[in-house]
């Protein structure tokens, strides 16, 4: 489901439902309905907004444990830390 979520957060992000770090009710919308195309039946908005919380905690998490190493980085050509 992460990759999906991911997916349709970042579509409508572009199509500019996001503002000033907020979906927009037509957003969340598209959103689900996007996972509900995926195969993913019965995710509702609730389900979508306790699902982005849990994927910004673990970010914080992993942004904080290397952003003070010296020349670790991801590489996009290679896909590797």
């Amino acid at each position: 489901m992460d990759f999906q979520l991911l997916n349709a957060m970042i579509n409508e992000a572009f199509m500019g439902n996001l503002i000033n770090s907020s979906w927009t009710t037509q957003g969340y919308t598209n959103i689900i309905k996007s996972i509900h195309q995926n195969g993913l039946v019965g995710i509702t908005k609730n389900r979508v907004k306790n699902k982005q919380k849990n994927l910004k905690d673990r970010w914080r998490e992993i942004h904080d444990l290397f952003s003070g190493l010296c020349g670790f980085a991801w590489n996009q050509s290679s896909k590797l830390f």
